[in-house]
């Protein structure tokens, strides 16, 4: 399955395209991940470009659970646009046990407090949301 995931992230299509049709097949392949799926995921993850990465935050929502909650705490080591679809795909995780996690890190909201700082209105109301979310 990673492989086929990989190679949709990595194709070069329309970030239009990705985003309205082919993430629903990402989010469907992830959810049939084995372990060595997400391990083969998070080792190779580094070497991805930003696009990849966004891509791939895009598609992780709670029902990965912790596998995909894991990724995107990985992805919040990356530059500002990532981190903030890191963040906006971390707020699907809205379940006790994440919301725990969240709220104990406090590099996390950290991270959400100073993109705020500068975030233009729409990425302002994301991160808004999420900080509102895990108070």
């Amino acid at each position: 399955m990673y492989e086929k995931v990989d190679e949709v992230l990595s194709e070069n299509s329309s970030d239009n395209y990705f985003f309205d049709d082919e993430f629903l097949y990402v989010r469907e392949l992830l959810s049939g991940f084995t372990e060595n799926d997400w391990k083969d995921l998070t080792h190779n993850l580094k070497n991805k470009e930003d696009k990849y990465k966004i891509r791939l935050a895009y598609c992780i929502d709670e029902e990965t659970g912790m596998n995909g909650f894991n990724v995107l705490l990985e992805l919040l080591h990356e530059n500002d646009e990532v981190v903030e679809y890191a963040l906006d795909s971390l707020r699907s995780f809205d379940g006790e046990p994440y919301k725990n996690l969240i709220i104990s890190d406090m590099s996390i909201i950290g991270k959400a407090e100073n993109l705020l700082k500068n975030a233009s209105l729409p990425v302002k109301r994301i991160l808004e949301a999420f900080l509102q979310q895990n108070k």
